[in-house]
C-alpha cells in the first residue's frame, strides 16, 4: 500500500516561536504514496498536476478529503481519517482539471472539475463515516477555464471562469433521488453572473462566501455572495480591490457567520527574478515567478451598508516570504491561523549549489488583534509546485491537527501532518 517515511519530531524542522507563551508547530509524519494503488479491479498512477484538500465530518467521524487531477488529466479523489498512511477510499472518474471539492452537509460533498470536453461538471458523492464514497450523478455546465467551489450553509457554492473570462456563480444543493428514494440527488439553483473578466479564483466556506480573484487589471479583488433561502445567488455590496497586482491567493472564513471575517493570503505579482545578497554579487538564484506573501483581514462594517472592510495585514519579509503557490485556513475553532507556501530562501550560501534552496514553509499566526505576528514556523526542503491544506480531528493531546498535501518535482504526492499545542 503505502511506504511510511517516519520523521524524528522536530529533526528536520526549524522551529522557532515569538514567546514563551506562544503556540508550537510540530511535524509529526510524513509520507507518500506509492506511484500506484490498487484496489479491487482497477489500477492508476497516483501522481498529481493539481491538488485540493477538504475536511469532512461524517456523523462524527472526521477525516480529510483529497482531490486530485493526476498525471493523465483523471479525477483521482482519496479520503483519509486521521493521521493514517492508508486511504480509506481511492477512486478514478473521469478526466478532469481545475480540480475543486466542497461540502453540501456531513454525508455529501460535490467535485467540480473542467471535463475532457472542457466544460464544467459538478460531481456529487456520497461520503459514510468511516470514509467509503460512493458516486452519486452528476450536473453539467457550459465550457470553462477555471473553477473553484466552497460549503455555503445547506449548500455549496461554485464559481466558474467562462471562455470569454467572465465569471458566474451557482449553488447546489441535494434532493430526494428519483432513482433511490432512499438516496440524495445534485439539485442546481440559480446563477449569478459578474460583470468584467477574472482569473485565480478561490473562495472560503460559511453561510456567506467571500470570492477572491485577480481581476482583469491583475489585482486582488475580493466580494461576498450569499445565498437567497430559495438557494439563489447575490453579490452583497461592491467588490473591494487591493493595491498591487498578484499571482496567486488563498481564502478562509476567521468567523463562519455572514457578518464574520475572512483572511486572504496572495503572492505579489514580482520580481520575477530573485538574486542573492550583495556578499554573493547579486548573483541571480531564481528566474521562475515568485512574489511576497501578503496576509489581509476583511470584515463587515457597522454602519448598516453591509458593505467589506479591509483591516489588519502583514506582508512576508525576509528569506522566508518568498511565496508562488499559497494556502491558508484557520483551525482549531477559530484559534490557529495556519498558512503554507512554496518558496526559497535569498540567503547567500558559501556553496553556489545551495544557494535559493526550494522549500516549502508553514506559518503559524496569532490572528485575533489588529496585526498579525507569527507564533511559529516549520519547513520541508525540496521542489514543489502545489499545496493544500485541510485540519481534520485532533490527535493524540494535540489542540489542533491538520495535513499539508503538496506536488512534488515529479508529480509525486506527499502528504504530512502537523499538530499545534
Amino acid at each position: 500500500m503505502f511506504k511510511v517515511k517516519a520523521l524524528a519530531l522536530l529533526a528536520a524542522l526549524c522551529l522557532c516561536a515569538t514567546s514563551a507563551t506562544s503556540a508550537s508547530l510540530h511535524k509529526l509524519e510524513e509520507f507518500k504514496p506509492h506511484v500506484s494503488y490498487e484496489k479491487t479491479s482497477y489500477t492508476f498512477p497516483f501522481l498529481a498536476k493539481e491538488i485540493e484538500a477538504a475536511s469532512y465530518d461524517a456523523n462524527g467521524s472526521l477525516g480529510y478529503i483529497l482531490v486530485a487531477s493526476d498525471s493523465a488529466d483523471n479525477l483521482v479523489i482519496s479520503t483519509w481519517q486521521s493521521n493514517v498512511t492508508t486511504p480509506v477510499d481511492l477512486v478514478n472518474r473521469g478526466k478532469a482539471r481545475s480540480v475543486s471539492v466542497a461540502k453540501i452537509d456531513d454525508t455529501h460533498f460535490i467535485t467540480p472539475v473542467i471535463d475532457g470536453g472542457n466544460k464544467l461538471r459538478v460531481i456529487l458523492w456520497k461520503i459514510t463515516g468511516n470514509g467509503e464514497i460512493t458516486y452519486r450523478g452528476f450536473r453539467s455546465g457550459p465550457e470553462v477555464t477555471e473553477v473553484t467551489s466552497a460549503s455555503s450553509g445547506s449548500a455549496a457554492m461554485v464559481v466558474a471562469q467562462r471562455k470569454n473570462g467572465t465569471l458566474f456563480a451557482q449553488a447546489f444543493k441535494v434532493k430526494q433521488a428519483e432513482d433511490i428514494p432512499t438516496e440524495k440527488a445534485l439539485d442546481r439553483r440559480g446563477i449569478y453572473n459578474f460583470a468584467g473578466s477574472a482569473d485565480q479564483l478561490t473562495m472560503s466556506d460559511g453561510t456567506a462566501n467571500l470570492l477572491a480573484f485577480r481581476d482583469g487589471d491583475g489585482k486582488l479583488r475580493v466580494t461576498r455572495l450569499r445565498k437567497r433561502q430559495n438557494a439563489s445567488v447575490i453579490e452583497r455590496g461592491p467588490t473591494l480591490v487591493s493595491m498591487g497586482q498578484i499571482q496567486k491567493a488563498a481564502i478562509t472564513a476567521a468567523d463562519g457567520t455572514p457578518n464574520g471575517r475572512w483572511i486572504t493570503l496572495s503572492t505579489s505579482k514580482g520580481p520575477s527574478e530573485f538574486k542573492t545578497g550583495h556578499k554573493c554579487l547579486g548573483q541571480t538564484i531564481h528566474k521562475e515567478p515568485h512574489g511576497r506573501g501578503k496576509l489581509i483581514e476583511w470584515d463587515i462594517g457597522t454602519d448598516g451598508t453591509q458593505y467589506l472592510r479591509r483591516r489588519a495585514e502583514r506582508e512576508f519579509q525576509g528569506s522566508g516570504g518568498v511565496a508562488k503557490e499559497v494556502a491558508v485556513e484557520v483551525i482549531g475553532n477559530g484559534n490557529y491561523l495556519v498558512s503554507s507556501h512554496l518558496g526559497f530562501d535569498t540567503f547567500c550560501k558559501r556553496n553556489p549549489k545551495n544557494r535559493g534552496k526550494q522549500r516549502m514553509e508553514v506559518h503559524l499566526w496569532d490572528h485575533a488583534g489588529t496585526t498579525y505576528d507569527k507564533d511559529t514556523s516549520g519547513r520541508i526542503n525540496g521542489k514543489y509546485y502545489d499545496v493544500a491544506i485541510a485540519e481534520f480531528r485532533p490527535i493524540q493531546n494535540y489542540n489542533a491537527n491538520f495535513v499539508v498535501a503538496l506536488i512534488g518535482e515529479n508529480q509525486q504526492v506527499k502528504l504530512t501532518i502537523w499538530g499545534v499545542k
